[in-house]
């Protein structure tokens, strides 16, 4: 408990937390830029790739995947021009498991790349090869990339659909061998339950001493919990793209792991919760894509209160209905009027507006009130209010 948040005490107790391995810190390693734009239909052009990743930075993000270099020639120069803007985060670039996709991140000079390459069997068929020849183009890769002087992550993709003898070959051979620095753990396509991602996290730890990060696809709804999940069994790292923008379903959103990694299981982050909602928006604005209403910790409506009940306990004692301060992530509490209103919403809406009432026309103006937003089916605007107001103080 702490006087900006208010959250299950049962979160810490012995019985809860026995047999967790949780890092010492969580890192954030956003994908915004490459896995986000993946988005069907959104493109950011290099002026605007440039503006999340200094707004990223700021935001307190440790590692920004600032793209694919290969894809055009403007993702070349706007990882080129991110990876030289001097950020406090770390610019990685993204690489299949081919030599050229390699050479292009080090034209751009980034501190470190991805390097990706199938591991199930529905992939692999889909490219053609054997598991023997991803292992085989993986060593070359990862090889290549470590000789040039680049920190490597080796990125086995669909994992949570691969055999787990082929899983242990390629991760320890790519890290004993090869020497990746770190490792990444996918649920490509969203389908392992978040027991499953612990339970690899823990077997990829059991076999490889490296850092290991978690990317997760939210095509269940399961991306946040998984990502926790494999964090409880000790992965340092989390791959977060901002609102959860990505491929069908999306990725694992950044504020959603973030803020439960810091107030529900009490780990540090580098993160300024406080700018939360302020990358949200940009972030909303430039790819086109609005958070709905109900979006955890950044929708519009997680601090917003119609109903008179939640209304009442809101004003007599905040942490009734909150579980920490809006200003944690940079909200604001929002009163709003409507059919489910009471009179403590009227004569708050009153006071807001300096408008004076007695008790029989708050409940005047609370039953026209119900009755527009039923007949409109929709929120009573303020303008709308001081109109309600003023006809039943006149009469």
């Amino acid at each position: 408990m702490n006087e900006k948040w208010w959250v299950s005490q049962y979160n810490f107790i012995d019985e809860v937390k026995r047999g967790l391995s949780l890092p010492k810190k969580l890192r954030i390693y956003d994908v915004t830029l490459r896995d986000g734009e993946q988005t069907p239909g959104v493109v950011f052009g290099k002026a605007e790739k440039i503006r999340i990743a200094m707004a990223l930075d700021e935001l307190g993000v440790e590692r920004i995947e600032a793209g694919m270099p290969v894809v055009t020639l403007e993702d070349k120069n706007a990882v080129k021009e991110i990876a030289g803007l001097g950020l406090s985060a770390e610019t990685w670039g993204f690489c299949r498991c081919i030599k050229n996709d390699v050479d292009a991140c080090l034209e751009c000079d980034v501190d470190g790349v991805v390097c990706e390459i199938s591991t199930s069997a529905f992939k692999l068929r889909a490219y053609g090869m054997s598991e023997d020849q991803a292992l085989a183009k993986a060593i070359e890769t990862v090889s290549y990339a470590k000789a040039h002087g680049l920190r490597v992550a080796f990125f086995g993709v669909d994992i949570t659909r691969a055999r787990l003898d082929f899983l242990e070959r390629i991760y320890t051979t790519t890290v004993r061998e090869c020497h990746a620095d770190e490792v990444v753990l996918t649920d490509t396509l969203g389908v392992a339950l978040p027991e499953v991602m612990y339970y690899l996290t823990k077997k990829v730890k059991e076999w490889v001493t490296a850092p290991v990060h978690v990317h997760c696809h939210n095509d269940f709804g399961l991306a946040t919990a998984g990502e926790l999940a494999a964090i409880r069994a000790g992965a340092e790292w989390a791959h977060v793209t901002v609102n959860g923008i990505g491929e069908k379903a999306g990725n694992t959103d950044l504020a959603e792991v973030a803020l439960s990694a810091h107030l529900l299981y009490g780990l540090e982050t580098s993160i300024k919760y406080e700018k939360l909602c302020e990358v949200s928006k940009l972030v909303g604005e430039l790819s086109g894509i609005n958070v709905p209403p109900t979006k955890p910790i950044v929708g519009p409506n997680v601090f917003r209160r119609e109903s008179g009940v939640a209304v009442l306990q809101l004003l007599q004692f905040p942490p009734a209905v909150e579980s920490y301060l809006p200003e944690l992530v940079g909200a604001k509490r929002e009163i709003v009027l409507g059919k489910k209103s009471g009179k403590h919403s009227i004569r708050w809406k009153l006071d807001a507006l300096g408008i004076g009432a007695s008790d029989e026309q708050i409940d005047k103006i609370l039953q026209q009130v119900k009755e527009q937003s039923q007949r409109n089916k929709a929120l009573v605007t303020d303008e709308s209010f001081r109109k309600i107001a003023r006809e039943v103080i006149r009469e």
